[in-house]
């Protein structure tokens, strides 16, 4: 019997659950990483009642050595890893007279560092499998420059990350898509986006594989 596909969900959210329920019904099997392992506990009970078989690996995505043990463990529960959907991150407000290494280092960890750790050790699932999906989920304030450095530049360096990645992978059956989550426009003025919108916009990314994909209107892009 073949070993069901997997989907590994970094840094849950409840929009995400709500899409990992849809995969499930699938017959898909969840993985979920985040360092808060009170989340994971109740993230995984949410779906476990829906019937999907879920299991919870507590790590450090800044932390390469936690990383490493997560997915060693994540390799063991399930071989056939189909996709990883990255959804971590952290805004920053210093001005670049004022930001420190340290503080450099904060925000760049988590949005640009955090990736690479996983996805290095995603890739190699990938080819096992000889196909793969890596989603990197931002806010579409990412595509804007004008905004504090440390998260401008762990964006931008992600970018460029993400792009390298793709020509090195272009004859490969591995893809690499970025969401972009903006708002919706209505006759009083902006909204965020709801939870089937998002959902609905994730789940087109799974199927079409698209390399950039907006979720809204890019309302804070002028």
């Amino acid at each position: 019997m073949q070993e069901a596909k997997t989907t590994l969900i970094i840094g849950a959210s409840p929009d995400l659950i709500e899409m990992a329920k849809l995969l499930g019904r699938e017959g898909e099997k969840i993985a979920l990483l985040s360092r808060s392992e009170v989340h994971l506990q109740q993230y995984r009970e949410r779906l476990t009642t829906r019937g999907v078989t879920t299991e919870i690996f507590p790590g450090d995505v800044t932390q390469s050595a936690s990383v490493q043990e997560a997915f060693s463990h994540i390799a063991a529960w399930s071989p056939r890893l189909e996709r990883v959907i990255y959804n971590v991150g952290m805004v920053s407000h210093e001005s670049a007279s004022e930001i420190t290494s340290l503080g450099l280092h904060k925000v760049m960890d988590p949005n640009f560092f955090g990736f690479v750790n996983c996805l290095q050790l995603a890739l190699p699932m990938f080819r096992q499998n000889g196909r793969g999906h890596a989603i990197a989920i931002s806010s579409v304030r990412a595509l804007d420059e004008v905004q504090p450095v440390a998260y401008a530049a762990s964006k931008a360096a992600l970018r460029i990350y993400i792009s390298a990645l793709r020509r090195e992978l272009s004859n490969t059956e591995i893809h690499i898509s970025e969401i972009f989550l903006g708002q919706k426009r209505e006759a009083n003025g902006w909204r965020d986006l709801v939870c089937e919108e998002i959902v609905s916009g994730i789940l087109q990314v799974i199927e079409l594989r698209p390399e950039r994909f907006l979720i809204g209107e890019p309302s804070e892009i002028t």
